[in-house]
C-alpha cells in the first residue's frame, strides 16, 4: 500500500503457469525466469492482485493496494521468532518480539534464554553483574550495539546488559565473526545489536507488570504519539525494584543483589517525504545495587568488625541523532550517527573503593553509491571518529583514559545474482595512544539453490580494554588486582564458515544449520588467576590464545503449531597462563538445548519450554591453594517454562526459571570470613539463583 508495509506469503507466480512463489518474512522473493511467460502475477488476501510484464530486470517490486470491497480482512501469520537471513553475506540472526516473549525477558541479559548461540552467565556472586559470551569466548569481543551505534562499553560494561529493558525491544539482531567495517574495527566474536520500538511503529501503547515470587516487581511502559504525517516521538518508562534479602544456601549472603532502577527514554523520528529521514533519542538511567552480607546496611560504618558490604550506584544519561538522505540521483545516499554518553559510577566491595567518571563520544557518516542500475555494485564508504574521556579511581590509584580514534573505512559489495554475494571491506584508523592500524574483512554467501546458503568469512579485529571498569567485579575478593600494562590493544583474526539448509517435510520446514568459527589473538589481555595465591594478574598475552566453536542446530514444526529447535555446541578455548597453554577457565566444554514452543489454533494460549545442558569445565588452580579447591566443575542443567494465556488487547504469562533449582556449591568461598584471605565470590561457573517463579500482564493497543 502506500505506506510500503511488506506483506510476508504473497504469492507470486508466471501468468498461465504453474511455477510460482511466496514472499518470506520480509516480503523478498525469488522466482526463476520461464521462457512461456513474461507476465508476473502478484496476489495477496485482502488485496487487489496486480500483473506486471517482465522486461528482464533483475528486480520487481509490486504495491499491492488492500480492496476495499471486502469489509474486514484478519491476516493470521506464524511467526517464525528467530531466523537466519539468507540474503545477507554476514551470518546473522534475527530475533523478533514473538521470540522475546517466550520468556520474561525483563532485560537485554535475559534475551537469549531459547537462543543457542549466545550464553549469559553472571560474573559474580555478589552484584549481579553478567556477561553474554558468544564463539565461547566472553562479551568483550562481541561489539554490543543499540540502533546501529557502539554502546554499553567502558563503566557500563558489567551491568550494561540490565540496561535495555526486553518490552522496550523491536528486535536483536545476532551476528557471528566480524562484522561490517562500517560499525568499527571492535567486534572480534560478532555483533549484537539491539532495536528499540519505533515513534511510527504498529504500538500506540504498551504496558508490561512483572512480578516474582521473591518479590521483585518491574514496571515497563511505552506510548507513541503521532503529531503530523511526518513527525512523531514515543515516551518510555522502566522501573525495577528488589529489596528482598532472600538467602537459600544460607551462607549468609544474599542470593540476589537489592535493586532499584529507573529508566527513562524518549524517541523522535520526522520523515520529510522527499528523501530525508531524523532519528533521535536521550536517555537517563539511575541505579543503586546492594550485595553482601544479609546483616549490611548502608548505613553502617564499613569496617571488618560489621558485616561485608557491596554497593554499585550508576548514573547514565546518553542521547543520540541518526539520519538519512536519498538524493535525487537513486545512485547514491547518505547516513549519518552520532551518539553521546555520560556514565558517572561509585561502588565499594568491602573495604575497597571503585568509582569513575566517563565521557563517549561517537560518530559516523556513511556514502552509498550504487555503481550500476542493477545494484550489482555497491560501495560504502565513510569517515568515523570515536572519543573516549575517563577517570576511574581505585582506593588511593586513579586512572585516566583520554582515547580520541578517527577512521576511515570503505565496504565493496558484488551481487552478480541472486545466488552469490560478496562483501569486501577496509578500514584504517588512528587512535591517539597507540597509533594507526587497518582492519580488513571479508564476507561471502553462496546459495546454490532457494533452500541452501553457504558462507565463509574472514577478518580482524582490534579494542583496548578498559581494565578496571570491565574487572571491577574482581574486588568481590580478598586478592589485590595487579594491572602489569595499563594500557594495551588486543588484536585477533577470526575465520567462520557456516551451511543452513532448509528442507520441506510433511508440508512444514525443517532449517538445518552447521558452522564453525576460529578465534587467533595475536595480542589479549589475560585474567591469571592461578599464578599467585594473594594477587589476580591482569596481564597481556604471552603465548597463543584461541577459541573454536562448533555448533550444529535444528528448528522443525513436529506437528502444526508445535516448534521444536535443538542444538548443540563445543566451545574449544585455550590461552597461555603461567607459560602454559590451558583451556580457559570457568568456561563450559559444550552447551546443548532444547525448545519447544506451542500455540493453539485461535493463539488464545502458548507453552514454551527450554531446557539448557550446559558442560563442565577447569575451575582455577590457584598455586599454593589453602582451600584444596576442586580443579573441574560439573555438568548441569537449567529448565524454564512459560504459559501465555491472550486476550484481545492483553494477555498473562505465568512461568519460572531454574525449575530443578539447580545452584552452584558454595558461590561464596569462605563466607564465614569475608575479610579473611580466601574469601572469593568471583568463582562462578553456574546459577547462585535458584527456582524462580513470576507472573505477568502486558497490555498491547495498536494503532488503527
Amino acid at each position: 500500500n502506500s505506506e510500503k508495509i511488506t506483506l510476508p506469503g504473497a504469492n507470486i507466480y508466471w501468468a498461465g503457469t504453474t511455477i510460482g512463489t511466496r514472499t518470506d518474512e520480509n516480503g523478498v522473493y525469488t522466482i526463476k525466469p520461464d521462457k512461456s511467460s513474461n507476465l508476473l502475477v502478484f496476489s495477496f488476501v485482502g488485496f487487489k492482485t496486480d500483473t506486471i510484464q517482465w522486461k528482464g530486470e533483475e528486480t520487481v517490486d509490486a504495491i499491492l493496494d488492500q480492496n476495499h470491497e471486502l469489509k474486514e480482512v484478519t491476516i493470521i501469520q506464524k511467526d517464525k521468532g528467530i531466523y537466519i537471513s539468507k540474503i545477507n553475506p554476514i551470518y546473522t540472526e534475527h530475533i523478533n518480539g514473538a521470540e522475546l516473549q517466550k520468556a520474561a525477558c525483563c532485560n537485554l541479559s535475559e534475551s537469549f534464554i531459547t537462543n543457542p548461540s549466545v550464553d549469559v552467565s553472571y560474573n559474580d556472586a555478589i552484584t549481579g553483574a553478567r556477561q553474554i559470551k558468544l564463539l565461547g569466548l566472553d562479551g568483550t569481543y562481541s561489539q554490543l550495539q543499540t540502533e546501529n551505534f557502539p554502546n554499553l562499553r567502558g563503566l557500563a560494561t558489567n551491568y550494561g546488559l540490565t540496561y535495555i529493558p526486553g518490552p522496550w525491544l523491536e528486535s536483536i539482531q545476532v551476528s557471528k565473526g566480524t562484522a561490517s567495517v562500517v560499525n568499527g574495527y571492535e567486534s572480534i566474536t560478532g555483533q549484537i545489536n539491539a532495536n528499540f520500538k519505533k515513534p511510527d511503529g504498529t504500538e500506540a501503547f504498551h504496558f508490561n507488570l512483572y512480578g516474582s515470587a521473591e518479590g521483585k516487581t518491574e514496571l515497563n511502559s511505552n506510548v507513541s504519539v503521532k503529531l503530523s504525517e511526518k513527525t512523531s516521538t514515543a515516551f518510555f518508562i522502566h522501573g525495577e525494584n528488589f529489596q528482598n534479602r532472600i538467602d537459600h544456601n544460607m551462607d549468609h549472603f544474599i542470593d540476589e543483589p537489592l535493586i532499584k532502577q529507573i529508566h527513562l527514554f524518549n524517541q523522535w523520528k520526522y520523515t520529510s517525504g522527499t528523501g530525508f529521514m531524523l532519528h533521535a533519542g536521550v536517555h537517563y538511567l539511575n541505579e543503586d545495587r546492594v550485595g553482601g552480607q544479609t546483616d549490611f546496611r548502608k548505613d553502617m560504618e564499613r569496617n571488618t568488625s560489621n558485616p561485608y558490604g557491596v554497593n554499585v550506584t550508576n548514573e547514565r544519561f546518553e542521547g543520540y541523532v541518526k539520519g538519512g538522505y536519498d538524493f535525487a540521483n537513486p545512485s547514491h545516499g547518505l547516513a549519518f550517527i552520532t551518539n553521546f554518553t555520560y556514565h558517572k559510577m561509585g561502588s565499594y566491595y568491602g573495604l575497597n573503593n571503585y568509582s569513575g567518571d566517563e565521557y563517549t563520544m561517537y560518530g559516523n557518516l556513511v556514502h552509498t553509491y550504487y555503481l550500476d542500475k542493477l545494484s550489482k555494485h555497491t560501495l560504502n564508504s565513510g569517515l568515523s571518529i570515536m572519543h573516549d574521556q575517563a577517570e576511574e579511581i581505585l582506593n588511593q590509584s586513579s586512572v585516566n583514559t583520554n582515547e580520541t580514534v578517527p577512521g576511515i573505512f570503505s565496504e565493496y559489495t558484488w551481487k552478480p545474482s541472486e545466488k552469490i554475494t560478496m562483501l569486501a571491506g577496509v578500514r584504517a584508523d588512528f587512535h591517539s595512544t597507540f597509533g594507526s592500524f587497518v582492519t580488513p574483512r571479508f564476507h561471502l554467501r553462496y546459495g546454490p539453490t532457494e533452500q541452501l546458503s553457504l558462507r565463509v568469512s574472514a577478518g580482524k579485529g582490534y579494542r583496548t580494554p578498559r581494565i578496571l571498569a570491565e574487572n571491577s567485579f574482581l574486588l568481590a575478593n580478598s586478592r589485590s588486582l595487579n594491572v602489569v600494562e595499563e594500557k594495551i590493544m588486543e588484536e585477533a583474526w577470526n575465520f567462520g564458515a557456516s551451511a543452513n539448509q532448509e528442507f520441506n517435510i510433511a508440508e512444514r520446514p525443517l532449517h538445518v544449520g552447521v558452522e564453525y568459527f576460529r578465534t587467533e589473538f595475536i595480542n589479549q589481555l589475560v585474567i591469571d588467576r592461578e599464578s599467585s595465591a594473594s594477587q589476580i594478574l591482569l596481564t597481556p598475552l604471552d603465548g597463543k590464545s584461541y577459541a573454536n566453536s562448533y555448533q550444529v542446530e535444528l528448528r522443525y514444526e513436529v506437528l502444526p503449531r508445535l516448534d521444536v529447535t535443538t542444538a548443540y555446541r563445543v566451545n574449544d578455548v585455550k590461552q597461555t597462563i603461567n607459560n602454559q597453554l590451558l583451556r580457559k577457565p570457568l568456561t563450559s566444554k559444550y552447551k546443548g538445548l532444547i525448545a519447544v514452543n506451542y500455540t493453539d489454533r485461535l493463539k488464545k494460549w502458548m507453552f514454551d519450554y527450554t531446557i539448557q545442558f550446559n558442560g563442565g569445565g577447569r575451575l582455577p588452580v590457584v598455586t599454593g591453594d589453602p582451600l584444596n579447591l576442586p580443579t573441574e566443575f560439573p555438568s548441569y542443567k537449567v529448565m524454564n517454562a512459560q504459559v501465555t494465556k491472550y486476550f484481545r488487547f492483553w494477555d498473562l504469562y505465568l512461568g519460572a526459571e531454574n525449575l530443578l533449582d539447580y545452584t552452584q556449591d558454595h558461590p561464596v568461598l569462605d563466607a564465614e570470613n569475608p575479610f579473611g584471605q580466601n574469601f572469593d565470590a568471583t568463582r562462578i561457573w553456574g546459577p547462585v539463583m535458584g527456582r524462580k517463579v513470576y507472573a505477568g500482564i502486558r497490555i498491547t493497543i495498536n494503532n488503527k
